[in-house]
């Protein structure tokens, strides 16, 4: 996993869901992802408003297809609308046995079940009693 893990959410505003599909559903919109595209129908509606919008940068287009990245001024409208609506998801780092890794949940126990399912399915003799005395979570920074 990355230091920016996605998360499976929508959003209301249509507008900030468009830049959080583009930038593949981050927790942290400001950082860095994995992805930062989105391909419209050159003609379209939406893409005009694209072109209006200072969130959207056009990269090119191709035949009927227009190409778009979200601009840094998406990015941040982005992360207040999802601190302005208290988004739910966070990143915490669940620790066992030695391993970590960060994962995006809505709060420390489904942090510490998504971590304990992933584990078991290779250790089938893990129960989730012995799985939560040695496991530990955290806020991940």
């Amino acid at each position: 996993m990355t230091d920016n893990p996605t998360v499976n959410r929508w959003l209301e505003d249509k507008d900030m869901d468009h830049i959080d599909h583009a930038l593949g559903r981050p927790i942290y919109p400001l950082r860095a992802t994995y992805r930062n595209h989105f391909a419209i129908d050159a003609t379209s509606t939406r893409a005009a408003g694209f072109d209006a919008s200072p969130h959207w940068t056009k990269r090119g287009q191709r035949d009927d297809m227009a190409f778009y990245s979200v601009s840094d001024a998406g990015r941040q409208a982005l992360a207040d609308h999802l601190s302005k609506i208290e988004d739910p998801w966070r990143a915490f780092l669940v620790s066992f046995d030695g391993y970590s890794s960060i994962v995006p949940e809505r709060n420390r126990n489904k942090a510490k079940y998504s971590y304990y399912l992933m584990v078991s399915d290779g250790w089938s003799e893990l129960t989730f009693s012995d799985f939560c005395k040695r496991a530990t979570v955290r806020n991940a920074a």
